[in-house]
């Protein structure tokens, strides 16, 4: 008997969870990579990254002048990180329409997914009162509520997130009846999420309210949507999930987890966080007392080497 492909098989089930484990880091990753692309626009230097578990992420940059977070060619720099994980939720959906595996096609879901909900909002909302959003419009001399704007638009981006999810089960079940549909939502996109924010609430030692509040919108949003929304078939043939996919989804796991680690794990002297950096940092840098980077090897090098003789 031949596989299918299924997404409440255990076979899809496995890739499924693989695939939102996986972009759990991809998408903080993405966030302080937007933060660091949007400081290079506004001519300052990216020298790392900054990816802790319990507060907003940054990019590690050097500030061509003292004020620069405060001018308005630093828009990029507040703004980037959540523009970037936004984007990549907004666009996955048309650009991975085609994909032609199960395996593809949940990964873009879940990609699309945590990028909105924990690479937008969750990690933003740690921190509402200092978060880079709710700095830029301090600077820009702009109403605070407004920060509540990206949670309005990842309600609008998770719409078809949650409909892709139900398109793939189509492929099998041609009729999809209600409580298949709120089972596929909760099953798929609630736990990775849910799993984070208790993580991260167990290392702050209290609730993220503002976060956990902002999160509720997609949540409720793709509920409702299964609970009305009946999508149209994929168009095309789609590939059952196989062994080869699902070794994939695993090396991509390991991957990220490794870079999350090395980039933003919690520290065992006081609030502090790990943190990368590629680059010497400057005489004006946004490098804060909390982190904790470890230096590229040239970077090692280079300050054995300009160490004065002891």
């Amino acid at each position: 008997m031949h596989a299918r492909p299924d997404p409440t098989a255990p076979r899809g089930l496995l890739a499924s969870l693989l695939a939102a484990v996986a972009s759990v880091p991809l998408s903080l990753i993405l966030a302080a990579v937007g933060q660091g692309i949007g400081s290079i626009i506004g001519g300052g230097g990216w020298i790392g990254l900054c990816v802790p578990w319990e507060r907003p992420v940054w990019a590690l940059v050097n500030q061509p002048v003292l004020n620069f977070a405060a001018l308005p060619r630093a828009s990029g720099y507040w703004l980037g990180s959540t523009i970037a994980p936004m984007l990549a939720a907004v666009v996955l959906m048309p650009l991975s329409l085609r994909l032609r595996t199960l395996t593809g096609q949940l990964m873009a879901v879940q990609f699309a997914w945590t990028s909105s909900v924990i690479g937008v909002l969750w990690q933003a909302g740690l921190d509402p009162e200092h978060a880079h959003l709710t700095r830029w419009l301090e600077f820009r001399g702009l109403p605070a509520g407004l920060r509540f704007v990206p949670a309005a638009l990842v309600g609008v981006a998770v719409v078809p997130v949650a409909l892709r999810l139900l398109a793939t089960a189509r492929i099998t079940r041609q009729l999809l009846r209600r409580r298949h549909r709120l089972g596929l939502v909760l099953v798929h996109l609630v736990p990775v999420p849910l799993a984070w924010a208790m993580l991260s609430t167990v290392l702050r030692g209290r609730l993220a309210v503002e976060a956990a509040v902002v999160v509720m919108v997609p949540l409720a949003v793709v509920v409702a949507v299964a609970w009305t929304g009946y999508p149209a078939l994929l168009t095309h043939r789609v590939a059952p999930v196989q062994t080869s996919g699902v070794l994939r989804l695993l090396l991509v796991l390991a991957v990220a987890w490794a870079a999350l680690w090395l980039a933003g794990r919690p520290l065992a002297a006081g609030q502090r966080a790990a943190a990368v950096q590629w680059a010497m940092a400057g005489s004006f840098n946004n490098v804060r007392p909390w982190m904790e980077p470890a230096l590229a090897p040239w970077l090692e090098h280079e300050t054995t080497l300009s160490a004065p003789p002891g």
